[in-house]
Order: C-alpha cells, then structure tokens, then sequence
C-alpha cells in the first residue's frame, strides 16, 4: 500500500484491524474448541447453536448496516463497534450462563455486521481511486490474515502457559478485549471526524431503496461475488478432509498443508490477487481469467487423485485461487456502475442475497458426504462437491463476462 498517504494509511490499517478482530473474537472455538467448551460448561449442541445464533444475526443484520452507513459517519460506527466488542469480549471470558451467551453472540452478530460490515467496505474504498481498488480490497484482506496470525499465536502462548484451560480461556478473551481496546484509542485519535460512506454522500443527496434494487450494477455485483463465494467455500473448506478421506495422507500431515492453505496462501492471495487483478483493464476479464482456472484445477485435481503429491500440490493452487477471489470482489462495484454514493446501502443488500448461499450449500455437502460414507465410497460425496464448485464456477464466468460488457457498456456512454 505505498500509494496511500500516512493518514489514509492509519485508516486503512485501522479499518482492517476492526474486521480481523469481529471475525476472530466470535469464533474463538475454532482454535480453542475443548477449552472453550470446559471454561463455559457446554456441551457440542449448545457450542453449535452459538454458532448459530451468530450467522443468524450476522444475515439479518446485512441490510441494517448498510443503512448505518448510509446515515453515519464511520468513525462513530467504528467506534462503536470496537466499544461493544471490547465488552462483549470481556463478558465473554467470565460467563456461564447459556443464556448470556446467547445473547452475547446475538449482540456479537448485530455489531460485526449492522455497525461494521457496509462501513468498513465503504469507508475502505473511499481511500481510493478505481484503478486502486483491487490492491485496497486485496490488501485489506492480506493486513487481516497478518493480524489474526499474530493475535492467535498471542493467544496461543497464553492458553499454553496458563495453570488450566478455564484460567487460559479467560485470559485469553481478556487479552482480545485489551487489543481491541487498544484499536478503539486509536479510532478514537485517528480516524477522521468528517468521514462518511463516501466523498459524494450527502443528505439531500440519498438514493431511494427502489432505485438502488433496479440498479443492473447491484446484481451483476450480487451474481459475481456469490458464485466466487461459494467457489471459495467449496473450494477451500473441504480440501483438508479431502487429502485425509481420499487421497490418504496423514491427519498430521493434513494439517501441516491446512496451516499452509489457512495463513500463507491467505496472506499470498491478497496481495497477489490485488496486484493481478488490477493489471486487467476490465474487472470482469479478469473473474472470468479466474474462475475459468478454477474449473481446470477442480477437473485435473479429480483426475489425478491416484497421483498424491500432484493432487496435493493443486489442491493448494486450488486454494490460492478460491482465496484470490475472496480477497478482491468487493473491487467490482466500480467498473459495475455502482456510484460511491451508493456504496453503503448497496453492500447491505449485496451481502444480504450474495451470502444466502452459506445457509444452504454446507448442509447439502454434508449430507453428501455422510450419504457417500454410509454407501462405502465417501470419494463419491466428494465429487458431488467438486461438481458443485465447477457449475458455480461456470455460471460465475457468466456474470464476469456480464460484468465486462456492462464495463464497456458504460465507458461508452461516458464518451458519449
């Protein structure tokens, strides 16, 4: 990020700083599951509905944000959301009760997304011009991945030279209170008073709900960014258990690569995808470019599963792919015409029907895969799975391509 100024600089890292820490403290029993479950006094169904509590609120929360962010400045919904987090964390770490906890992952939910979601991705790119906007998004991404890295291995340390996994726990909810504490003094300093959504928002100047629904842009936008979700669900979750129930390798070895797919290549995607796609003149080339590499690397990888190292190998550049396109879809509202007016209210819808997806495609690969292990071929489940990724990657290439003429279609009527 060299071409940003220092004070867009601080902004940027503070922007990216929030996000990491909403989208770790909450899911805090992907590292820290037994500890976590014996600190609380739960069992696996109650650590499951917490889970499900949180995605609830975080989907129904989608259109609220983006209706914050449309009416107050992003300092103040920052603000606020590090404020609420710092407690939430607090609480977090000392609480039994299943009930408070409910409603802490409820509150986590309504925070992480209706104070935070549509501010982050409106104020992040305001920082720069269209022909930035890749690099901000990419590395917007990448900055997270380096934060969680270095908060977990923080967080890690502690649990490790704690007397007991209660004490370790606790510890370590109080520590991400602390950091995120730490994050809000620096909102508080930093961030700029006047900030809005965008440099063009202003009060007389809000477009009606209706306009921004009919608005073409918004679902190309929507059609691009869920079909390169879900490639990017399919595409990453699954690889793990696919090298150990498929291709046979060890669980710890599995785990080494996962380490790899979950840190590197995360951090790697995003700056490499933010660096590549923004040498496309037309972003939708590029997804195009994208996911049509997608759908060769899930094909070879399905034909070469006897070859194990190969296999391995593309599973890996499989990853890089799903995670280059996470990192940079945000970046398309531009050349799709979204005005940066629009921004906020739009990512809220966006997100909204983008993401609705992730309530289903889980649970229809999970009973793939138990339907194939009780048939005796569980590789079977798997290439259902992979199947899934290709048609999603496919009809993504659709929308790229939709994407790119609707480019061309208003770069014209500029020269006009």
């Amino acid at each position: 990020m060299r071409t940003l100024k220092k004070e867009k600089l601080v902004v940027f890292i503070i922007l990216s700083a929030t996000v990491a820490l909403a989208y770790q403290l909450p899911y805090m029993k992907y590292t820290f599951y037994d500890q976590m479950m014996e600190a609380l006094q739960l069992n696996d169904t109650q650590m499951g509905f917490l889970t499900t509590c949180l995605t609830f609120a975080n989907t129904l929360c989608y259109p609220i944000g983006g209706f914050f962010a449309d009416r107050f400045p992003m300092k103040r919904l920052i603000c606020i959301t590090l404020a609420a987090f710092a407690v939430l964390t607090a609480l977090f770490g000392f609480t039994t009760n299943y009930y408070i906890l409910i409603g802490i992952h409820i509150s986590y939910g309504f925070f992480g997304i209706a104070t935070l979601w549509s501010a982050y991705l409106a104020g992040l790119r305001s920082l720069g011009d269209e022909n930035s906007q890749s690099a901000l998004f990419g590395s917007s991404e990448s900055t997270r991945g380096i934060l969680q890295t270095i908060t977990s291995f923080i967080f890690l340390g502690i649990m490790n030279i704690a007397a007991t996994p209660v004490l370790g726990f606790r510890l370590v909810m109080l520590t991400g209170a602390g950091i995120t504490g730490i994050f809000l003094i620096l909102a508080l300093l930093f961030l700029p008073s006047e900030a809005a959504p965008g440099p063009d928002t202003k009060k007389e100047e809000k477009i009606p709900l209706r306009e921004i629904l009919s608005h073409k842009g918004v679902w190309i936008t929507i059609w691009v960014i869920m079909c390169s979700y879900v490639s990017w669900t399919l595409g990453n979750g699954y690889l793990t258990t696919y090298t150990v129930r498929v291709l046979g390798i060890s669980s710890s070895a599995a785990s080494a690569i996962g380490v790899v797919r979950s840190y590197v290549i995360v951090l790697a995607a995003g700056f490499i995808g933010g660096w590549l796609l923004d040498r496309f003149s037309y972003k939708g080339k590029g997804f195009a470019v994208f996911l049509s590499v997608t759908v060769v690397t899930t094909l070879a990888m399905l034909c070469t599963n006897k070859i194990v190292p190969l296999c391995v190998g593309l599973t890996l550049f499989l990853a890089l792919m799903a995670n280059i396109m996470k990192a940079t879809y945000w970046s398309i509202m531009g050349q799709a015409g979204i005005p940066v007016k629009m921004t906020a209210v739009a990512t809220g819808i966006i997100s909204f029907i983008a993401f609705i997806p992730d309530f289903i495609v889980p649970t229809v690969c999970g009973i793939w895969l138990d339907a194939a292990a009780k048939a005796g071929d569980v590789a079977v489940g798997f290439q259902k799975i992979f199947f899934l990724l290709i048609a999603f990657s496919v009809l993504g290439i659709a929308g790229a391509v939709c994407l790119m003429r609707q480019t061309r279609s208003l770069e014209k009527k500029t020269a006009a």
